[in-house]
């Protein structure tokens, strides 16, 4: 006999509710089944909410993809205005070398030419 009554631990537990965003979706349908979970009802509308918005944006994925498709049918060629970065950069540095090459080192030799004869 004891004179104090031990509490029994209680097997119920709460989800972060304030983290739900963070959580995968397994551990929200996880909490959502688990009959332990206080907050199962809260994981699960959660849950509910987060498949309905990733099932629209795979939808609208799946749209613009088709719409593009469609598009590059009617005409496969995409003219680029743009130049990218690389490309100026290594434009930049091939026109440099053959001006040094065929402009400069000619003028240079010329001069030497003419102050040694």
């Amino acid at each position: 006999m004891t004179l104090f009554k031990t509490k029994e631990k209680s097997t119920r537990y709460r989800a972060p509710v304030s983290q739900l965003w963070a959580a995968s979706n397994g551990d929200l349908e996880k909490w959502a089944t688990d009959p332990d979970c206080i907050d199962k009802e809260e994981c699960g509308a959660y849950l509910t909410k987060r498949l309905a918005e990733l099932a629209r944006l795979q939808a609208e994925r799946e749209d613009a993809r088709a719409r593009k498709r469609a598009e590059l049918q009617d005409n496969p060629f995409d003219p680029r205005t743009e130049v990218s970065a690389d490309a100026a950069f290594t434009a930049s540095r091939i026109v440099k070398h053959l001006w040094i090459i065929f402009v400069l080192l000619p003028v240079v030799l010329a001069v030497l030419w003419a102050v040694m004869k």
